[in-house]
């Protein structure tokens, strides 16, 4: 017997090409082009070595480990930017301790990264389902759009007090499968 590699060809259903390529962590293309809803199970810190024009650097940065609204294990951790963090922070408070078991809502957009517009996933600035649902014509409900809805200087009380309530949680978002 021998250890002899054999291809494996497959079909994909993705809205993005880039979904076809090997990825260890959450990105961008994973959304589907949808926001989702998420639970923190977990929060560690990562630390990565990369080697660049001849130079070493190491970086530091907070590790998520995500489950679905139906409890299922994201496979994929999420890497927090520190404007990410900075969302969650304000949303549950500055020790990442206090964010296991919250939610939070993930959402693709852009940003300018060293002069280019790139994509990017941010969290949204609010506690899932503290906002009262809006509804269409015909009564169907509506999710808000994309971007922070709650000012930074508005006080987060309110949010922090729904936060633990799971039946608030809206039932339209999106789940990955």
């Amino acid at each position: 017997m021998t250890d002899r590699f054999e291809p494996k060809e497959e079909e994909l259903d993705v809205t993005d090409y880039r979904a076809y390529f090997t990825s260890s962590i959450l990105r961008v293309w994973h959304l589907q082009g949808k926001q989702r809803l998420f639970r923190i199970l977990r929060v560690t810190r990562l630390t990565s070595e990369m080697f660049a024009g001849g130079k070493r650097s190491v970086t530091q940065q907070p590790k998520l480990e995500l489950a679905t609204r139906e409890g299922e294990v994201v496979p994929l951790p999420f890497l927090l930017n520190k404007v990410n963090a900075k969302i969650i922070a304000q949303l549950y408070g500055k020790r990442p301790a206090e964010w296991v078991g919250k939610w939070i809502q993930l959402y693709p957009t852009t940003t300018e990264l060293q002069g280019e517009i790139v994509d990017c996933i941010r969290v949204r600035n609010e506690v899932p389902g503290s906002r009262p649902r809006r509804t269409n014509k015909q009564g169907t409900n509506v999710l808000p759009p994309p971007g922070p809805s709650v000012p930074p200087s508005e006080p987060l009380d309110h949010q922090r007090a729904a936060r633990n309530d799971d039946d608030a949680l809206d039932a339209d978002y999106e789940v990955i499968q």
